[in-house]
């Protein structure tokens, strides 16, 4: 027999911590009708058991929940004071409909109005149902029509019946859970039990043996001497030193209720003097694999702490490369330049080639440099960064400063033509790529379905786009209103070729009608203005998307260029607003005033614009671009 601490199995704890679980909802079950808020939110070992016991059981919905978290809520239940239910089950359609006559107004209910029912409050009050889930069902039930354009969207009795339904089927499947969890550790409890009686059978008969050995006819007693002779103590005490002498003699005593080392043990005693014997051989094992794992943590934190502090030493010993790439534009240039917090320092621009050159060639000083980046917008709560606007005003100001060289000497600057537009060319044929690589996978035109990464890529150029001497979109005076677009000059059809907007790729175009069978074609604009008027049209292609005859979508409306403060920029700014009246398709003409897909092109932003190109931006999103090219010649 060797010495071993007796460990509960591993189905044993797995018993064990399902059959808290089980009785903690077992407990909910009887009395509250609703878990702890400390159980709803965490994952028990040993037990699958979802975030919440079941919304309904059996049926009953919310009426056995609300009325068993609280008595004021059961009182209620009975009767209210116009006879209805304020917690009825879901099942229940007539008192789901007096329900929604109790809180509705007029007929309809808002979002507020569905928060506030009883039944509902409750759940969200307790955390039983999460506000972000009763939003989701919000917006996934079908809402009345709007009388007017700024109306809150609202639901009548059949989608307030569909709502708590959706509401009650979140429950559903916890309560399956539940019972094949109370199954399942039923199993396990029964087969922990099994393993354990085997064990202790077969420790059983080992003592017996060893008792028998010890003996001197089998059966008798044994002496203190008789027990001490046991190979077991002998290694213990004498080889190993693990056991003292004192402390056999307590356990002599304590098995057999004496004092010193007279009597004699019999079979029953030597049982129990084993199992003390092992108990204190635990306690002892315990306190060594603590000692172990409080060991082996704190020399993983220390391999930590070495590794942290070599990556540090690393990153600080291993010089950053040099940018030898020409004519980057500016945001290009800083994103390379900048370190992880996206700032850059006066030492990063040591790396920035095409300065080190100029300094080397003497064609700008470093007292030039130093004054440029002290005169630089500095980042918030720094004296010595730059962010990207204060870096692209250095670049600015070096470049102002070449610039002023070259007239002085009498070199006339002029406007690059089209061809040597080497950004907007860079931009078509990045959308351009997009667009083919969107037909060979079946993706949706304009780039609707490009990549964040993509979308990305198109956002940098367009910005560096707009800083080009060549935009006809200038700074608007805020006192006179110089400078502003004039809408003559964006009379004309346009066609979209590039849009990052979220909207348009989950309408699946403009107006929403494609999708099925069907699939968008694109999207042309008509602008035309008189002295009196100024219509728009936009014509939208739908095609089969297996072959098929194409057909058409024409929007009209009204359309105005004015100049307004911008809500990010507080700067003026040139904006489109459209004003659409009528949707046609086919045999149909509808009133587009109520037409909700449309709203992305309703107010645009002009941020660019030269003779067959134009940029807008979204009005609250400026990251959302709209990339249209003229076709009208």
């Amino acid at each position: 027999m060797h010495r071993r601490k007796i460990m509960p199995t591993p189905n044993l704890l797995l018993w064990a911590l399902a059959g808290c679980c089980i009785r903690n909802i077992h407990a909910f079950s009887l009395t509250s009708g609703r878990t702890p808020a400390a159980s709803t939110r965490s994952s028990n070992a040993g037990a699958a058991i979802s975030r919440r016991v079941p919304f309904v059981i059996e049926d009953r919905g919310l009426s056995v929940a609300m009325m068993a978290s609280s008595p004021a809520a059961a009182t209620e239940s009975s009767s209210t004071s116009d006879g209805g239910v304020e917690y009825p089950p879901a099942s229940d359609g007539e008192a789901l409909q007096a329900l929604f006559s109790k809180h509705c107004n007029e007929g309809l209910m808002a979002e507020d109005d569905l928060r506030n029912v009883p039944a509902i409050k409750d759940m969200l009050e307790q955390g039983d149902l999460l506000s972000s889930e009763l939003t989701e069902i919000w917006k996934a039930a079908p809402k009345f029509p709007r009388v007017e354009e700024n109306d809150l969207d609202k639901i009548d009795v059949d989608s307030f019946i569909q709502v708590y339904r959706d509401i009650d089927d979140l429950f559903d499947d916890d309560e399956a859970d539940v019972v094949a969890d109370e199954t399942a550790a039923t199993e396990d409890k029964e087969d922990a039990a099994e393993s354990i009686n085997d064990e202790e059978e077969e420790d059983g008969d080992e003592l017996k043996q060893t008792f028998a050995t010890l003996g001197d006819d089998g059966d008798s007693p044994l002496s203190f001497s008789q027990l001490r002779q046991w190979e077991e103590i002998t290694t213990l005490v004498d080889e190993e030193g693990t056991l003292g002498e004192d402390e056999l003699v307590t356990l002599w005593e304590n098995s057999l209720g004496v004092k010193g080392t007279e009597g004699e043990m019999n079979l029953r005693g030597f049982v129990e003097f084993n199992s003390a014997l092992d108990d204190l051989f635990e306690v002892e094992e315990e306190e060594e694999v603590m000692e172990a794992m409080e060991q082996d943590e704190a020399a993983e934190e220390e391999e930590a702490e070495i590794a942290t502090e070599e990556e540090a030493l690393v990153q600080l010993t291993t010089p950053r490369p040099i940018i030898t790439e020409e004519d980057l534009p500016p945001g290009v240039l800083f994103s390379q330049l900048a370190d992880e917090n996206y700032l850059v320092s006066k030492d990063d621009l040591s790396r920035w080639g095409e300065l080190a050159d100029m300094l080397k060639e003497g064609e700008l000083t470093s007292d030039e440099l130093d004054t440029l980046f002290e005169n630089a917008g500095k980042a918030p709560g720094t004296t010595d960064m730059l962010d990207e606007e204060g870096f692209c005003g250095l670049y600015d100001a070096i470049d102002e400063l070449f610039e002023d060289v070259d007239m002085e000497d009498g070199a006339a600057a002029e406007l690059p033509q089209p061809a040597e537009r080497e950004l907007k060319v860079e931009l078509l044929e990045y959308i351009e790529d997009i667009s083919n690589l969107s037909a060979e996978e079946g993706l949706q035109l304009c780039g609707l379905d490009s990549s964040e990464l993509e979308q990305e890529r198109v956002l940098e150029v367009a910005t560096e786009l707009e800083r080009e001497p060549y935009n006809q979109v200038v700074a608007v005076s805020a006192a006179t209103g110089d400078g502003a677009v004039r809408k003559e000059e964006l009379v004309g059809t346009w066609e979209l070729i590039y849009s990052s907007s979220s909207t348009m790729k989950y309408n699946e175009g403009l107006s929403g009608l494609a999708g099925g069978l069907t699939k968008f074609g694109g999207l042309r604009q008509e602008l035309s203005a008189t002295k009196y008027l100024s219509d728009v049209e936009y014509v939208e292609s739908v095609v089969g998307k297996f072959g098929g005859q194409e057909g058409e979508v024409r929007i009209t409306g009204d359309w105005d260029l004015r100049t307004e403060v911008s809500l990010f920029t507080g700067r003026p700014c040139n904006v489109l607003s459209v004003v659409p009246d009528k949707v046609s398709y086919g045999p149909r003409n509808d009133k587009a005033d109520h037409w909700k897909s449309l709203g992305p092109m309703n107010m645009l932003v002009l941020s660019y614009l030269d003779e067959d190109l134009r940029i807008m931006r979204g009005n609250t999103s400026t990251d959302t671009l709209f990339v249209w090219r003229r076709v009208d010649g």
